[in-house]
């Protein structure tokens, strides 16, 4: 059975009985994590951030800033020995499956013995190659990483890994997405056991004053880096599946974001199956 922490705002108690209540009610052996202040970061997460008082150099809110640290601080500990691993780390937003101990124990199984993070909150927009069948879900390689943060298996060699000593200017989901950049040998299971956002009102947002950044202003921030590193990113999906297969997924990919949304998912698996077995 795997060990969970799930990380929550001093202030959030209503999302911490929340939680506590998901985690009892599947078995699973569980820690609250205190989450970071962004606006006031212990020392041993500042080298990480070093604008993060400076709202003009800054791109990461407060809030923002708080999620990312907390993440790292965990993983901290993780590597520490403080914290056991294989470790299941939630946010206070997500909604657990009863079965999601015997099922994560069971895509452990299956993982390779080199895997570092396996992302459980996503449902891959584009095409994802299966490499195993767990439970009525498959474990799978993305060709594209989704975005969330909202449940992640990690592994401590994986914990190692993002925590190389360089500042960090994208918000933590986004920035989880450069699996070239960290190294991660990244999984998915698909379809997602774990449902995200399942409250209305963000709890980062809700730190953040209101004008931080346009949203015409962060697309553009983010699309710059995606373009900056497209290079690298071409390299990794040819690594990870070749060349050949790696251009498949992205023609494919693009095809499917052109049908009728209703015919997507099914499409999305049948491409993979496809993937799969060239």
């Amino acid at each position: 059975m795997p060990t969970c922490v799930f990380i929550n705002l001093d202030r959030d108690e209503a999302r911490r009985m929340h939680m506590e209540a998901q985690c009892a009610k599947a078995g699973l052996p569980f820690a609250r994590f205190s989450a970071a202040n962004g606006s006031n970061l212990p020392d041993g997460l500042r080298q990480f951030f070093p604008f993060a008082a400076d709202a003009e150099r800054s791109f990461l809110s407060p809030g923002e800033t708080g999620c990312y640290a907390s993440h790292l601080a965990i993983c901290q500990k993780v590597v520490a020995g403080d914290l056991p691993a294989p470790l299941l780390v939630l946010e206070d937003d997500v909604e657990l499956p009863e079965n999601v101990g015997a099922l994560v124990d069971a895509i452990i199984s299956r993982l390779p013995a080199d895997w570092d993070i396996v992302r459980l909150t996503n449902d891959s927009k584009q095409v994802a190659a299966p490499t195993a069948s767990v439970g009525g879900h498959r474990i799978v390689r993305y060709s594209n990483i989704p975005g969330s943060t909202g449940a992640l298996l990690w592994s401590q060699a994986g914990a190692k890994k993002f925590l190389a000593a360089e500042p960090r200017s994208l918000p933590v989901d986004q920035d989880l997405r450069r699996v070239w950049h960290w190294r991660l040998n990244t999984f998915g299971v698909l379809p997602a056991p774990i449902r995200r956002d399942i409250f209305d009102v963000s709890s980062i947002d809700g730190m953040t004053s209101a004008g931080w950044r346009s949203k015409k202003r962060r697309q553009a921030h983010l699309r710059a880096a995606r373009r900056r590193e497209a290079g690298a990113r071409f390299a990794h999906g040819a690594h990870t599946f070749g060349t050949g297969r790696w251009l498949l997924a992205e023609t494919l990919s693009a095809l499917i974001a052109i049908a009728p949304k209703r015919s997507r998912p099914v499409l999305l698996e049948r491409a993979g199956a496809l993937l799969a077995t060239r």
